[in-house]
């Protein structure tokens, strides 16, 4: 049977993206999550992207979409950012110009997570939106300020993708401009393009949080089909160890009648040989993964480790050193067992009756 995506309408069944949290690293300005007055540090949150059977997944998609959800489970507040190219961070103002009790007043930015910005207007009210965008453009590079044609003030960064990204602070101007404290907005970047021979992707939401979930799937950029989406990941697993001491273990299973066992469940558990990668003892128990619609499961293991690899259902427990080279190895290569040559535990049959 072939592990070649199925199609249904303009969804795709099997398989979808496999992704995992590499790391987070923090960003010295607080402030608020993306269209959320949630106050945290904002981070640039990294995530490895897995395709499995890159070959029969090009012949239907060729780039990878990347959704965000700040809020969690049911998720209802996702959204993509990646887009078909990639895009600016923008704020609309909702109030038509000309603008009353403007005059006096201050107008705050922040800037790609940059410093606070500060915009005085003092011409007497009512202001126009042209004294506006003249006085807005001439203060703050990097950031266009123009008419949306309806006279509403429209904030754009000159920077595209999630590193661009704009917040009203607490300015006394955000009443009479139509904007509110604290709100904010980051760009989109391009979507991921599939290529040949690459089997692992990484991404960097530059506007992330580590409460943040993530999820991909496939998409054609010409016919507009996409894939099944991947499950949602939380943007950071807790770990700091550097993406180069980490290595993917994969393992692909299938049934007595050559079917691929979906759902099975495959756990790696750390035997505590002291290992310390980047100062960080590995002192994590266990970790399980499920087997996808193609029978595999793929798993973030830290070079150089040892630890026991348990199919479920299975009498299979073996004992192997996670290799030290290599982006990815066979969690059943023979040649990794630390004890016996397989480390297959033989299950202990009855005898059959004899019949004669």
């Amino acid at each position: 049977m072939s592990d070649a995506p199925k199609m249904v309408g303009s969804r795709e069944l099997r398989p979808v993206p496999h992704i995992e949290p590499v790391c987070a690293v923090d960003s010295p300005v607080k402030t608020p999550a993306e269209r959320y007055n949630i106050e945290d540090a904002m981070t640039t949150i990294k995530i490895k992207i897995y395709v499995p059977e890159l070959r029969s997944t090009m012949k239907l998609f060729d780039r990878i979409e990347v959704q965000r959800s700040v809020l969690g489970s049911p998720y209802s507040d996702a959204v993509s950012i990646t887009k078909t190219a990639a895009e600016a961070a923008t704020l609309l103002g909702t109030v038509v110009q000309p603008y009353v009790g403007l005059s006096g007043a201050q107008l705050k930015l922040q800037l790609n997570q940059g410093t606070e910005m500060t915009i005085p207007f003092t011409s007497p009210d009512p202001i126009s939106i042209q004294t506006v965008l003249n006085l807005i453009n001439k203060s703050i590079p990097g950031l266009v300020a123009s008419d949306d044609g309806e006279g509403h003030l429209n904030l754009i960064t000159a920077q595209k993708g999630t590193k661009s990204s704009i917040e009203v602070t607490s300015g006394t101007a955000n009443t009479p401009l139509g904007f509110i404290s604290g709100q904010s907005d980051s760009g989109e970047d391009e979507h991921i393009q599939l290529m040949r021979g690459v089997t692992t992707y990484s991404y960097e939401d530059r506007f992330g949080l580590p409460t943040n979930y993530y999820r991909t799937r496939y998409i054609n950029s010409l016919s507009g089909n996409f894939s099944e989406w991947s499950d949602w990941i939380l943007g950071i697993s807790g770990s700091g160890v550097q993406p180069a001491n980490l290595i993917l273990g994969t393992i692909k299973l299938a049934g007595v009648d050559g079917a691929a066992l979906v759902n099975a469940k495959v756990t790696v558990v750390n035997v505590y040989n002291p290992v310390i990668q980047d100062g960080y003892f590995i002192a994590g128990r266990s970790k399980t993964v499920p087997t996808d619609g193609i029978g595999q499961a793929q798993v973030t293991l830290v070079r150089g480790s040892t630890i026991d690899v348990i199919v479920e259902g299975t009498t299979v427990i073996r004992r192997i050193t996670v290799p030290s080279v290599g982006a990815s190895f066979d969690l059943l290569d023979p040649t990794l067992q630390t004890d016996d040559t397989f480390g297959i535990q033989v299950p202990d049959l009855p005898a059959a009756p004899r019949s004669s």
